[in-house]
């Protein structure tokens, strides 16, 4: 397992390079409650969505002070 601020620096290059990381602070700010519903969601498709980043993905949405930690950081990116 990668450590979690490569991981997220990863993330972070990839939504600064699609032009959504503000977008994606936004959503993850205001989409708190719907998180484990869309972590649940995401470890249904796992096998069609390919299976690492979507897992990396599910496990950060379900975890409410992670997702904060990496809202937080993208903010300091």
């Amino acid at each position: 397992m990668q450590n979690p601020s490569i991981k997220w620096t990863k993330w972070a290059n990839t939504l600064a390079r699609l032009k959504v990381k503000n977008l994606s602070v936004w959503l993850l700010e205001i989409g708190e409650p719907f998180m484990p519903i869309g972590a649940q969601l995401l470890y249904i498709g796992q096998p069609f969505l390919g299976h690492d980043r979507v897992k990396d993905l599910a496990h950060l949405l379900e975890n409410k002070e992670e997702t904060r930690a990496f809202t937080a950081f993208l903010k300091k990116e």
